[in-house]
């Protein structure tokens, strides 16, 4: 493409690229954005100026039960058409169990053409076995990759530290390790200790920090921002980040760059 006599590259701002980025598919530096039932248009307008940012899609807690199955099914299909992967919430795992529903959990996600899955114990008291259990089984019998998570919502309490449930899922044959966004925002120094002992255990490329949200009590906006330039600060821009809203992937790409005067990070 020429303008005014001369040769114009690939995008009107080469060159004024930012911190670099891994490209997709790409195992560090994942943004995971978290879908609570986005129409066909909202989705189709996040993935046209987002699709090289987002890696992972969470078809949060239970909504994949609530789309009617051609919706739930073309929404899969588009995100993996554009190169992201989409997994249904651990949440609704959680509640198929403590209901006597699992066993008809995973083969749904199968039939649904999810090739990823989520099994937390955030909320319901399923236990460590189990978890090890579930996450063997969705690797071993139904051929998913499978995200584990480890902490607990605000408020409950854990029967294992961070580190070994974190160990326990990876030796299960857990892909990525997701954090809890609620451990990330307690100010206790020992949960502290426990978060930085499951990215030793797991390696930074292996761990996904959860951002927080509304559902969360006291989270607002700025703490969100906060926790996003912490998390750049300390582990850099190919740091993993989860539950990133679909109107907040540019600015996360932008701050993962220092292309912005809210970065965080060194102006480039």
């Amino acid at each position: 493409m020429y303008f005014g006599g001369q040769h114009m590259s690939e995008h009107i701002f080469a060159g004024l690229d930012g911190l670099p980025r891994t490209a997709k598919p790409r195992t560090a530096g994942l943004t995971m954005v978290i879908d609570w039932g986005l129409g066909p248009h909202a989705q189709e307008d996040l993935l046209t100026v987002g699709a090289d940012y987002v890696d992972l899609a969470k078809v949060a807690v239970g909504v994949s039960r609530l789309l009617p199955d051609d919706s739930l099914r073309q929404k899969i299909g588009v995100y993996q058409q554009r190169g992201v992967e989409p997994f249904p919430g651990g949440q609704f795992l959680e509640y198929a169990e403590i209901n006597g529903l699992s066993e008809q959990y995973l083969p749904a996600v199968c039939e649904a053409g999810y090739r990823w899955v989520e099994v937390s114990d955030n909320l319901a008291p399923v236990g460590l076995a189990w978890k090890r259990e579930m996450i063997a089984r969705s690797v071993g019998e139904f051929g998913l990759k499978v995200l584990g998570e480890v902490g607990q919502k605000e408020g409950l309490e854990s029967a294992a530290p961070m580190a070994v449930d974190a160990e326990t899922c990876l030796e299960a044959g857990a892909r990525i390790i997701l954090l809890e966004a609620a451990e990330l925002i307690s100010d206790d120094p020992d949960t502290a200790r426990e978060v930085e002992e499951v990215v030793v255990v797991a390696g930074i490329e292996r761990v996904m920090f959860e951002l927080p949200g509304p559902w969360i009590e006291g989270v607002a906006l700025h703490d969100i921002h906060r926790l996003r330039r912490e998390l750049l600060r300390r582990y850099g821009s190919e740091v993993n980040m989860g539950n990133v809203s679909p109107d907040e992937v540019i600015v996360v790409e932008a701050l993962r760059r220092g292309l912005g005067a809210n970065a965080g990070g060194e102006m480039l």
